[in-house]
């Protein structure tokens, strides 16, 4: 019984093509699926390189690429191009199963021949050394690498000739290459590459045994009958998100983690879909018990249910309970007390009177982050608690008359809520870790948790308060990178410990090499922690997916950046974006709406996303959002608004350094990342716009 294979790479390919040649793809390859395919016109190819590799008929205008095999019944669907890149595929490409690593692989031996001449030619500088010259070449062939290119290894001294070559090879010997760059050893590399299942003895002809290998499925999907491919079609980029990474896959589908484990990595590198497919692993393994799976916004939460449903259909989807974090406390809290806690409604605004009614001299701002971050961070409930509190991290040193001046301001403050009848989110987070941890059992067998590095202290006890300890209690996933909001926790510190348990996701699968490249300048000199006491880094951080430059341009004018902002959209629409594909963010509200408008005004339908509304894929509407809004969200062509010098950073976000110099560099840095993630959005094509002068976020690059 014959199956088809999809590349991967075909599905974003296909979702771009016209609708009227997507129906045509659908109708041939279906009938290929329902065993039609002796119907079909499989032609060989004058100058293929590929014996095996034939064309299919679409329209006048396209073919379909196929392998088909040696022996068994796999064929691999490839891609879908016009009759002229068809003739330039099939004489620049060929597939073949790795005879390391088992793997199928899509190899194009003209693009490597070229690049590897290309770093050959170059003269290196006398203070230069090679990236892997501590590796042998027994290294190489031990991961995959073809003897043909190991001695340009050699000679490869910049990070931009690893990453010209590596994007020319199959996916996993680019990422081996990235890895041995990255200080793993030749063992950690293999087991990253084959999932920890040694493939043995390789049959080079034997496509079925190499697409059911983990190292294949990464980058093949295989369907079985026309309802199949159909759903396939009907979904792809879908479908595409929840693909994993042999080395994905083996953190997610550990049948046991002996406590809490912790997953970090930079944006694109599928943390969520990793914590998707651990969620499906656990509803696997555990008919019964009851799977939470948190993050910090209504918005990410809404996504991230509506694509466990793609995962597993409507019994993962009844199996996991999806609340974002606020909406966990506050369900427990309702649930204790029979009624709905109500809710402050300008915290701020109160923290504003205390400080004016006892005229401490502190700015309410230092009062309230002196709450949050150490009474409600540290759990205190008493004067005497608070007096004998480190307060590591705050810039403002405070003798006991001083401390004695700011917890009066703490209790007038929770005073005055509690007269209100009112609560803060931190503060129902709190009392849910309470009444959690007076109950005898848990709700919950099992938590997942994502966006972690935004998850306060306070919230983190209600986490640990609402699972039993014991194996596969806490999954955990999140980049201090990405940390948005200004909660700082140590892990430990709230009772999970993860030591043994962390791992590290390093293959970016969303940004093209250029946007990462550029993104990962606004992040230089910064240090970053890894959640617990330790210090994170984006070293051997990569990707494989190539495009244009990002744009950087600069206005006189708030009305000139907004004409800019039509002009671009228009563009990217004549060049066969879709606008659901396109994503305008800003750092303000404002701005945001100032941008509807704009496109509105141009008869370009667009509309602001709620916080409570998933991911806006496939609209035929531009999506708008604050940055803290787009967070979780992904486009393939994005504009950025409004980062110029006197917008980013934002100076009503950023505590004035002679207030408390070390907030004011955590304000900085935490901008910094909300530009980071704002930018890291972008799939294909990144444009940033300000007026007046660039941010110094942008000093690398204007």
């Amino acid at each position: 019984m014959a199956r088809l294979a999809i590349s991967r790479d075909f599905l974003p390919e296909y979702a771009h093509l016209d609708r009227s040649v997507q129906a045509k793809v659908d109708d041939v390859f279906v009938k290929f699926a329902e065993h039609t395919q002796a119907g079909l016109h499989f032609e060989n190819m004058k100058g293929a390189i590929d014996p095996r590799v034939r064309t299919v008929r679409i329209d006048d205008h396209y073919r379909g690429i196929v392998m088909a095999p040696d022996a068994g019944d796999t064929y691999l669907l490839v891609q879908v191009l016009t009759h002229d890149q068809s003739d330039k595929w099939v004489a620049r490409h060929r597939v073949g199963v790795n005879t390391a690593t088992g793997a199928l692989e899509v190899l194009d031996p003209v693009a490597i021949g070229e690049v590897g001449a290309a770093i050959d030619r170059q003269e290196p500088q006398p203070a230069e050394l090679p990236l892997l010259a501590h590796r042998q070449p027994k290294d190489f062939a031990r991961l995959g690498i073809p003897e043909a290119i190991i001695p340009v290894l050699g000679r490869i001294t910049t990070a931009a000739e690893l990453d010209g070559l590596a994007a020319v090879l199959p996916p996993g010997q680019g990422d081996a290459l990235h890895m041995l760059a990255a200080g793993y050893s030749v063992e950690e590399a293999w087991a990253e590459l084959v999932a920890g299942e040694d493939p043995g003895t390789v049959d080079k002809s034997d496509v079925d045994a190499a697409v059911a290998r983990p190292a294949s499925q990464s980058m093949f999907y295989v369907v079985q009958g026309g309802d199949a491919l159909l759903d396939v079609l009907s979904r792809p980029f879908d479908l595409w998100r929840t693909f994993l990474h042999p080395s994905q896959k083996r953190i997610a589908y550990q049948q046991r983690y002996d406590g809490p484990a912790r997953v970090t990595g930079g944006p694109g590198t599928g943390k969520t879909v990793v914590a998707m497919h651990r969620a499906k692993c656990l509803a696997d393994l555990d008919d019964s018990g009851a799977i939470l799976f948190t993050t910090f916004t209504r918005n990410l939460a809404a996504a991230i249910a509506r694509d466990l449903r793609t995962l597993g259909g409507e019994r993962l989807a009844s199996r996991v309970d999806v609340r974002n974090i606020d909406r966990v406390a506050y369900g427990v809290v309702r649930d204790a007390e029979g009624r709905d806690p109500k809710l402050a409604d300008d915290e701020l605004e109160i923290w504003h009177e205390v400080a004016h009614e006892l005229g401490t001299g502190f700015p309410p701002s230092f009062l309230r982050r002196e709450w949050l971050h150490v009474v409600l961070g540290q759990d205190i409930r008493s004067r005497d608690e608070y007096f004998a509190a480190p307060r590591q991290g705050r810039g403002v040193r405070l003798d006991r008359r001083r401390r004695a001046e700011v917890w009066s301001a703490v209790n007038q403050f929770t005073s005055r809520l509690t007269a209100l009848g009112e609560r803060t989110h931190l503060q129902l987070a709190a009392d849910a870790a309470d009444i959690l941890s007076a109950r005898p059992t848990p709700p919950y067998t099992h938590i997942v948790v994502d966006e972690a590095q935004d998850l306060h202290p306070a919230q983190w006890r209600m986490l640990r308060a609402a699972v039993p300890e014991g194996p596969n209690d806490l999954f955990i996933v999140g980049d201090a990178h990405q940390r948005i909001y200004d909660h700082r926790t140590s892990l430990s510190s709230v009772g999970i410990n993860v030591r043994g348990r962390s791992r590290r996701l390093r293959l970016n699968y969303r940004t093209t090499y250029e946007i990462l490249r550029w993104s990962l300048g606004v992040l230089t000199g910064e240090r970053f922690d890894d959640l617990d006491n330790g210090t994170d880094t984006l070293a051997g951080y990569h990707s494989q997916l190539h495009g244009p430059e990002p744009a950087l341009v600069g206005y006189t004018s708030r009305r000139a950046e907004l004409d800019g902002l039509v002009e671009a959209v228009g563009s990217w629409q004549a060049r066969g974006a879709a606008l659901g594909d396109i994503g305008v963010t800003a750092r303000t509200g404002d701005v945001v709406r100032a941008a509807a408008e704009a496109l509105g005004d141009a008869g370009i339908p667009s509309h602001i996303l709620a916080a409570d509304v998933a991911e806006p894929a496939h609209a035929e509407k531009v999506w708008l959002a604050t940055m803290h809004g787009i967070k979780g969200l992904e486009f393939r062509c994005l504009a950025v608004l409004d980062v110029g010098l006197d917008r980013a950073p934002l100076p009503a976000a950023v505590t004035p350094a002679d207030e408390d110099s070390v907030e004011h560099a955590h304000d900085l840095q935490r901008e910094r990342s909300l530009l980071f993630v704002a930018i890291t959005r972008a799939r294909d094509e990144l444009r940033l716009s300000w007026t007046g002068r660039p941010t110094s976020f942008l000093t690398p690059y204007v």
